[in-house]
């Protein structure tokens, strides 16, 4: 059965198992109930194409793709406490693939991981019977606070997304609980790539509490265990602490905190015996319409294994030129500054953003020197629909990890 089917044959079952209203509740309409949630529902729709070109030391040509990713896909409205959403994904690469994109065998160039795939990226049910309490099954999107531990990876073409069951509920004023039980892991890389799919019996759970003022507390457990990669498989229990504070409003000043840490060990079949920590703090100055962060990031290594994090939103973190996509095994820290400008409004657009980086990397074992790097760019949204980006990184490397340069531009229409 194809997912159209199965998604209209749920939403069939849902209307016969429904009660009749009475003649003298609901007006009699021609209209099914089934064609009005159709009508009433909502076309998706992403489009992204990109430009990246990538030079590293090791290789004697760099690499550029052009590359374009469309999601299309439909979510109807409520029907009898249901609400369906199916969405598809095509990334294609323009031209002759200049790149490694880890399926297509090009192991000459450095990796652009954006390998060609057509693939189901959602299909899901959620039931809202409940009060302020939604039940989700199927393939899904989920991001955990600010991704640093499970994320969707939207910087990359093909999106991670999970086959899991996803429940959340906000029926307690100011505290929001999450549950997601995760079955399967759809990775960045695709069906192709032997470690694109991870089967998966994971656990994530998240409390998090506003106190207004006082700011935010969030706690988190995760219990990874993954077939394909049993190395990867950890547990996870952390505390995250967010704030900002007005400090004049007519001069627009404000300041902000995050702090945040997390003690990670092995769990179920990891053949490494290990325990390590996380650490984040980071303080904000916002002086609209400029703003300057200076923070600390480290992730602990004992000399075997490094603090894990395989289904983060990593380029987020630690420099935009993806060096440390798995932490080194004598761990890794990252001393921060950014500072950022914003226009709203200029040049007929609806914001501007320019924005720089710089980070200084070093072990957490034995302080030895693992380079710097320094990001770049411009972010620009128009039109409603549209965003475009231009932006770059240059690591200096030290030690194994060896020196490159990237640059991106982008054009985005989202509906």
């Amino acid at each position: 059965m194809s997912v159209r089917e199965a998604v209209l044959a749920l939403m069939l079952s849902a209307s016969v198992a429904s009660p009749v209203l009475a003649e003298d509740e609901t007006p009699v309409t021609d209209q099914s109930p089934i064609i009005a949630t159709i009508k009433d529902g909502k076309l998706l729709l992403d489009v992204r194409y990109r430009f990246e070109f990538k030079t590293q030391d090791g290789f004697s040509e760099g690499a550029y793709a052009n590359t374009i990713r469309t999601r299309l896909g439909f979510e109807t409205a409520e029907i009898y406490n249901f609400k369906f959403l199916v969405e598809f994904e095509n990334v294609a690469s323009i031209g002759d693939d200049h790149f490694n994109s880890t399926t297509n065998g090009r192991m000459q160039f450095p990796v652009i991981a954006d390998p060609d795939a057509t693939e189901l990226n959602r299909a899901h049910v959620t039931f809202t019977g409940i009060e302020k309490t939604p039940i989700t099954v199927g393939r899904q999107r989920f991001n955990l606070n600010s991704q640093r531990f499970v994320g969707a990876v939207d910087f990359r073409q093909n999106q991670q997304t999970f086959d899991a069951a996803r429940i959340s509920s906000t029926l307690i004023d100011s505290v929001t609980v999450d549950y997601l039980y995760i079955s399967r892991v759809h990775r960045v890389f695709g069906n192709d790539n032997p470690l694109g799919e991870f089967d998966s019996d994971s656990h994530v759970v998240s409390v998090a509490y506003d106190a207004g003022a006082l700011g935010s507390l969030k706690g988190y457990g995760l219990l990874f265990d993954f077939e394909e990669a049993p190395a990867l498989s950890s547990a996870t229990w952390g505390l995250r602490y967010e704030n900002s504070e007005a400090l004049d409003d007519t001069a627009r000043i404000k300041i902000g905190v995050v702090g945040e840490y997390a003690s990670q060990k092995d769990y179920a079949a990891n053949p490494v015996n290990y325990r390590e920590d996380y650490i984040h703090g980071e303080v904000s100055l916002s002086v609209a319409p400029f703003m300057a962060q200076l923070g600390y990031e480290s992730l602990g290594g004992d000399g075997v294994i490094g603090f894990s994090t395989p289904l983060a939103t990593l380029h987020k973190f630690q420099g935009f030129a993806d060096v440390f996509l798995t932490t080194p095994a004598a761990g890794l820290e990252d001393l921060y500054g950014t500072i950022s400008y914003s226009w709203d409004g200029l040049l007929k657009t609806d914001n501007v953003r320019l924005f720089a980086t710089y980070h200084e990397f070093e072990s957490g074992l034995g302080d030895t020197d693992f380079g710097a790097e320094f990001d770049a760019g411009l972010a620009i949204n128009f039109r409603k629909h549209w965003s475009a980006e231009v932006k770059g990184a240059v690591y200096d490397g030290a030690g194994a990890f060896a020196d490159r340069s990237l640059v991106w531009a982008s054009l985005r229409f989202q509906y």
